[in-house]
């Protein structure tokens, strides 16, 4: 059974200005793009169900390795919203965010996005066969299928929001941009346009903090990280980053809600550094031991 993550990732390249044009875009205007199957970047999409139509020339286009050009046409009637489960992905990091130079939208699940289903991943195909292209069951298995993917792409971990309808955008509320990662290779200036329309429409900023003797991705508060310098910051314990938080919630500088997400963000790292800092303790406690 999969349980609806409480938020959802969005990983956005800006290589290209109108890229980052697009990101800026979805901020300002609480919406975002809704691209058709054929648009996304995998050309074996959807084919885990296979669905043969009761029609002439279904069988030759079986034979041939292809999906029928109906079926094609029926999956590019719907717009798909795909998003991950998880921040921390490196390979994300790399391939859909531009080697961590571009940013991830961290949306809510509780209103529009709650209507999202994972994917499955899986090297099996289930083969619907005689099915009439007139009729409400293609629907549900055309449907059906844009929620299957190759196993070789379970690493995304994705989740997916599916509209059987031409609307190019799917509109928000502004609360449920929760928050928004900057990718740490993302260029000056960009960063400071990106930062301050987020500081305008009241979202967290937070920016990748690559551990790599741990082989881990933190999240640091952005306004800690420029606090310390900006680019010249080198070293950040969780530990520190959870301190500015706690700090930052006494003050009245950080919210409750900036506080949810920096720890759903950073769980990881942070189980991990108290893990590592027991250790460490051990090690002193004991100075015949090897650490």
């Amino acid at each position: 059974m999969h349980v609806r993550p409480r938020i959802v990732y969005k990983y956005k390249s800006v290589s290209t200005q109108t890229d980052f044009n697009r990101v800026l875009d979805t901020i300002k205007n609480n919406h975002i793009y809704l691209p058709k199957p054929s648009m996304l970047n995998d050309p074996m999409e959807a084919n885990a169900l296979q669905v043969y139509l009761d029609c002439m020339g279904a069988g030759y286009t079986l034979a041939c390795g292809r999906i029928h050009p109906i079926v094609e046409d029926r999956q590019n009637q719907y717009r798909v919203l795909s998003v991950s489960a998880i921040p921390n992905s490196p390979i994300m990091w790399a391939h859909y965010a531009s080697g961590y130079s571009g940013c991830c939208l961290i949306y809510s699940t509780e209103k529009t996005f709650s209507e999202i289903k994972p994917v499955i991943y899986t090297d099996i195909t289930f083969d619907l066969f005689d099915i009439d292209f007139m009729d409400d069951e293609m629907s549900e298995a055309i449907e059906e299928s844009l929620c299957f993917k190759h196993k070789d792409w379970a690493y995304e971990n994705e989740w997916r929001l599916i509209q059987n309808e031409d609307a190019g955008f799917l509109n928000y509320e502004a609360s449920e941009l929760v928050g928004i990662i900057i990718g740490e290779n993302m260029s000056l200036d960009e960063r400071k346009v990106l930062v301050k329309l987020c500081k305008d429409k009241n979202v967290p900023c937070f920016r990748t903090y690559t551990m790599k003797s741990w082989n881990e991705i933190g999240f640091a508060p952005y306004d800690f990280i420029e606090s310390l310098g900006g680019e010249e910051y080198e070293y950040i314990t969780p530990g520190e980053m959870e301190q500015y938080i706690q700090e930052g919630l006494e003050n009245g500088r950080c919210s409750n809600n900036e506080r949810m997400i920096f720890n759903a963000l950073n769980e990881k790292i942070l189980r991990k550094s108290v893990i590592k800092q027991t250790g460490f303790l051990k090690c002193r406690e004991n100075e015949n031991e090897t650490c």
